[in-house]
Parts: C-alpha cells; structure tokens; sequence
C-alpha cells in the first residue's frame, strides 16, 4: 500500500511523494516500485496514485525503459534457447543475426507498427523470395514475447498483408534439381570410373536410398544390416553453437526409419568397408560398429559443406572431359532424385513418404512429385500418338461417307 508524505525540496518548498510497489517485473522476474515526487498539494499527489493504480490494472505493469527490438529479442532467445536443439536455435541466432536484427536496427519496439513490418518484410521478400517467411516467422515470435510479457499491446507483425513475389520462369527450367535416369546413371558411372569408393558411394547412397545429407554424414556401420538388407535412419549431423558439429536425433519422428537396401549399394558399402578397413590397419586400428562410415581427415565427424566440394570437383571433370553441358543439381537433389524415379518406377505416394521420411504427406506431393524429362517426353509422345490416330480414324469416316 502507497503513503503519501510530505518533504521538503531543495529550494525550501514544501511538497508531496508516494512510493508504490507496481509489480513483478515479467522480464527480469524482480519486484518494482516506482516513485513520483513534485506534487505541491496532497490532493494532487492522491490523484495521480489514484490514477496509477487504474493504469496498472488495466495495463499491467509499464518498463521503466522503452526496449529496442534487439533488446527485446535477447531476452525472447534466453527462454527459447530451452526449448529447441542447440543445432536449431543455432540455425535461428544467424538467421536473426544476418537477416532480421539488420532490418529492425535500433528501433524501439513501442515505435514499431504495422506499415514498417510491411516495408521490412516486402524487402524480405524481394531479396530473399525462398527465406522470407521463416523470416517473418520468428520476427512474429519476438513481438508476441512481447505481448505475453505486457511490454506491447499488440504484435504489428501479424497486421501485415503476407507478400507474395513474383514467380520466374524458365523455359529450359534450369531450376528442376534432380537428374533424369540417364542422367544420374552418367554421373555415378564417371564418379566410379574417376573418384574414390567413399565419394561415389556416398552419391550412389543418396541417390538409392532418398536420405538426407546429415543422415548419411552421421551414418555408423551399426546402421547397416547387411543380412537384413537394411538401413537404420536414428540420427542426424547437425551444426551447434559456433559451428560445433553434433550427432542430434533426425529432423522429425518420422525420419527415423528402415531403408531397404538393394544388392549393387550393398555390393559397394562391402566394397567400401573393406578399404576403410585397410586403412585402418595401417595405423593399427580395427574398424568397429561406431565406426563412421563417411568419417573426416581424422576420422571425425565430416564438415557438411564437403559433400558440396566434392560434387563441385565432379562437375569441373565432367567439363575437362567435354561434358560442359552436363546438368548440375545440388547435393540435396540427389533425394530430389530418387523421389522422381520412385514415382517412375511405379511406387506408390504412401510408400514415397515412409521412405523418404516425410512427416506429411502433402510435402511428398507438393515438392517432390516432379516428372522426369523422360516421362514429360512420353506424354507428349502419346499424345501425339493418340491425335495422328484419332485423326486418321476420322478421316477414313469422311472419306467413307463420301462414297455414299
């Protein structure tokens, strides 16, 4: 309870104060007061405590400071921090870092409204069309903190009208990122013939089995049942705080999952054992179940930006050779790959998803249901086929009703 008291000011005059107790900080989780001094009457000083009170009611408790967004954030990430994988909340400090810290600068979060979160977010879009909603995702998050915590009133971020940017096309699409059956069978043969056992079979492994990267990268031979004919996805090669390679469970309940394997990728994971044995022997070392079977320089784990130095050095043979018209696809696209050819082969959406992991259905029809240039060919063959037949059968009925 707030008492009102009588002191005397500097100047001699005679004056009023109260010092009220406001609170627990929601930020900082401490207790607050607040003092307000100057009232040349009692009536005056009761008046505005009066009215302090009313504000705290309906408004809660008001920051001594107008924070800025980066100020804001910090403490939105201290809580978030213990809810999500180091490998994630990683992934979200840089984001913020490079992309959304530098757009919100040192604005103050109370001046903050909706017309600069659409100017901020139009920018996202232009420049980052393929980023610009996780963007705008997590600057959401660091107003709705916010909200929750009685710093703001409302979160300006989710006023704003979602942009939309515009769509590019190509008629050669450059952007399909995975490779035709001719394509890919090219490739794996020129990698054999010119590279090393461990970098063909890593590509072969994408490319026959559909997994990611990571999940390859944090393979042991423990994952692999050779009588079974069976691989093991539980775990993934994440990056931590600061760079820090980690092993993390996969990307969702459904990535962890057997993989049947077919003879020729366990033909050439034999293969590779054996040599990664040798190896071993030199240094005299046996090779053992936690063995990494696509280990780093010092049998560590691999940095993940290798694999895409690897299948640049590929690319750059590919055109000493005279392939320089050979079509590029990124690592990730060897999964883009193999769900391609699944769905040539016949195999069912169903069994597409299990394989590659999906935890929804919709993202197995909605990124991965591409047709390769061979099956597009066919049905402008039939196509074809169908019209010059249809044709000739109409015409065959023009020239016979004719004779009549």
């Amino acid at each position: 309870m707030a008492t009102i008291k009588k002191y005397t000011k500097s100047n001699g005059e005679a004056a009023y104060m109260f010092n009220m107790y406001v609170g627990v900080d929601p930020l900082t989780g401490k207790k607050k007061r607040t003092t307000r001094r100057g009232f040349k009457t009692q009536k005056e000083a009761k008046l505005a405590l009066a009215r302090l009170e009313l504000e705290i009611e309906e408004e809660g408790l008001k920051q001594v400071t107008n924070l800025t967004y980066q100020e804001l954030y910090a403490l939105w990430f201290d809580q978030y921090k213990q809810t999500v994988k180091e490998s994630t909340w990683a992934t979200t400090a840089s984001e913020f870092k490079h992309h959304i810290l530098p757009s919100f600068k040192d604005m103050r979060v109370n001046s903050i409204n909706m017309s600069i979160c659409q100017k901020i977010a139009n920018n996202w879009a232009l420049n980052k069309p393929n980023r610009y909603r996780r963007f705008i995702h997590y600057a959401s998050l660091v107003f709705k903190y916010g909200l929750q915590t009685r710093v703001l009133k409302d979160n300006p971020m989710d006023q704003i009208t979602m942009p939309k940017p515009q769509e590019t096309f190509s008629d050669e699409e450059e952007t399909e990122n995975f490779f035709s059956r001719e394509e890919l069978l090219f490739f794996l043969d020129f990698v054999k013939e010119n590279f090393s056992t461990d970098r063909y079979l890593f590509f072969h492994l994408l490319a026959f089995t559909g997994i990611r990267k990571g999940e390859a990268l944090a393979l042991n031979w423990s994952d692999i049942d050779f009588k079974e004919k069976q691989l093991s996805i539980v775990k993934t090669l994440a990056v931590g705080e600061k760079g820090r390679l980690m092993i993390n469970t996969p990307k969702t309940k459904n990535s962890i999952r057997k993989i049947t394997l077919d003879d020729d990728t366990l033909f050439f994971l034999k293969k590779w054992r054996q040599e990664q044995q040798s190896v071993l022997n030199r240094i005299s070392n046996t090779l053992s179940l936690s063995q990494l079977v696509f280990p780093g320089v010092t049998n560590d784990l691999l940095q993940p930006n290798i694999p895409t130095e690897w299948i640049q050095t590929i690319y750059r043979h590919l055109k000493k050779n005279g392939h320089d018209d050979f079509k590029r696809i990124t690592v990730h696209g060897f999964r883009h790959t193999h769900c391609s050819l699944l769905f040539e082969a016949g195999v069912s959406i169903k069994e597409v998803q299990v394989r590659l992991g999906h935890s929804n259905i919709k993202t197995t029809l909605n990124i991965y249901t591409h047709l390769t240039q061979e099956v597009k060919a066919e049905t402008a063959n039939t196509f074809a086929n169908f019209m010059k037949n249809e044709s000739r059968g109409i015409q065959k009925g023009i020239q016979k009703g004719s004779s009549h």
